[in-house]
């Protein structure tokens, strides 16, 4: 099994002009799976509302078609089906440290495997999934409904190249409400992706 895994750090200012926003590093296991952030490292909650004031009851929601969603590019095998697991925090506390204190953050995510060529077309025939879900599998290549069912995977052989594609990760959420018992600062979680091949392609 390939894995590839991200490492996120959520960093909340709750004062007027602090940057709220979630830094991505890779570490990837395995040749087959290329993964690229495009555009930006971070997803930045100050893109989406400037000013995130402490005690604001309000959500900041950062949605799959907002400029500060962040984008992730998967190149692999496309006849391979891959599982995109999340888990993260479910509160950020100051700092990072464990003081009872937390402020709410709900992490989305959506995926394309349609081959659109544009990203306005790509985050349009996106797959959001549900709050409730933190592991999706879909194949590299959205498959035709009601067709018969692709064949395994070409075994390796001297000389051959496996066809390759692009599917994307788009990763987005809401921040808050921000409580008012909180002290201003800078606010931590961890979030991490981890990208598989799915057990049934070998």
């Amino acid at each position: 099994m390939r894995t590839l895994t991200y490492i996120a750090i959520l960093t909340l200012c709750s004062n007027f002009g602090f940057a709220q926003r979630i830094n991505f590093s890779t570490f990837v296991q395995g040749e087959d799976i290329i993964i690229t952030l495009l555009d930006q490292a971070t997803l930045n909650f100050n893109r989406k509302q400037q000013v995130i004031v402490v005690g604001d009851p309000s959500i900041v929601s950062v949605n799959l078609t907002d400029d500060a969603t962040l984008v992730v590019e998967i190149d692999a095998p496309i006849e391979y089906d891959i599982t995109a697991a999340i888990t993260w925090d479910k509160g950020l506390s100051i700092n990072g440290s464990d003081t009872g204190i937390t402020v709410p953050f709900e992490f989305r995510f959506a995926y394309n495997n349609t081959g659109e060529l544009t990203d306005v077309e790509r985050r349009a025939s996106a797959v959001q999934i549900p709050p409730m879900f933190h592991t999706v599998t879909f194949p590299m290549r959205r498959r035709t409904a009601g067709g018969p069912p692709p064949p395994p995977p070409t075994p390796e052989h001297g000389g051959y190249v496996r066809p390759r594609g692009k599917a994307y990760l788009f990763v987005y959420g809401n921040l808050g409400p921000i409580p008012d018992n909180i002290r201003s600062g800078n606010y931590a979680g961890d979030i991490q992706l981890s990208i598989t091949y799915a057990d049934n392609t070998f």
